[in-house]
């Protein structure tokens, strides 16, 4: 991953805290988060141009690191124009006192998600997670999502389709809507530096062009709903995701597809 920032693609939600990954989950009463973006009607798409039986799970043994990113020509609604900004500006204006962003890219091959196992020798080895990690201070959140995808995954964006909003912080503690659109805070275990992180859809031009390093991960699968609910494949195996909330948010990320 291109930033210093820690491991911050799949931050905790549900249990405040995670040992392996050192993050601690901010409780609602600590951090308020910005006010969403007010225009929130479907508009045409915006083009954004950056530069930087069931088979068992595909091995990245033979991958090479992708090397750098290519040139990104990737569209978004108008929705998600608030996102189209640099870290550094974006908490400017939010919440100047957060160290950086995280961004993570959750892709659909028909009806099954993308998720990639951790390397062995990584934290939280053998997980499994959706691409993504720490998005550069110059470069936007949009494009920082494009490119963890790129080199996480090896696959270029085409569209941003929408937010994937988190799940609850706490069992059965509804959060609004427009609060829930955002991200999820949290902060390092030290608890004294606070990052946020975004999931997007994203939408690729070739989802069979799969490709992992495995510095970072060892393989890749494509889960259906039922899968991703069960934590276990169609063939029997188990499905061990980084953190609850990771799980959680892939089901939600089908419901929005559902809902269209």
């Amino acid at each position: 991953m291109a930033s210093e920032a820690p491991d911050l693609a799949n931050p905790p939600a549900g249990d405040n805290t995670d040992q392996d990954a050192g993050l601690l989950l901010l409780p609602a009463t600590q951090y308020v988060p910005p006010p969403t973006p007010t225009n929130t009607t479907q508009g045409p798409d915006r083009a954004a141009t950056a530069t930087s039986a069931r088979p068992p799970p595909v091995p990245s043994s033979a991958t090479t690191h992708l090397g750098p990113a290519p040139e990104f020509h990737f569209t978004f609604p108008d929705r998600l124009r608030g996102w189209d900004k640099s870290v550094a500006a974006w908490l400017q204006e939010n919440n100047k006192y957060f160290s950086g962003v995280a961004a993570s890219a959750v892709v659909f091959k028909g009806d099954r998600v993308l998720v990639l196992q951790r390397a062995p020798h990584d934290s939280m080895p053998l997980q499994w997670e959706p691409p993504g990690g720490g998005v550069d201070p110059e470069e936007t959140i949009l494009n920082g999502c494009a490119r963890e995808l790129w080199e996480e995954a090896g696959l270029v964006a085409k569209r941003v389709v929408r937010v994937v909003p988190p799940p609850e912080t706490k069992d059965g503690d509804e959060v609004e809507r427009e609060d829930r659109d955002l991200g999820i805070p949290f902060s390092n275990r030290a608890g004294d530096k606070f990052y946020y992180k975004f999931t997007f859809e994203v939408e690729v031009d070739d989802a069979e062009a799969v490709r992992t390093d495995p510095n970072e991960h060892m393989g890749w699968m494509w889960l259906t709903e039922e899968e991703v609910e069960n934590c276990r494949t169609s063939s029997g195996s188990t499905v061990s995701f980084t953190m609850s909330s990771v799980r959680k948010q892939l089901l939600g990320a089908f419901a929005l597809r559902k809902a269209g």
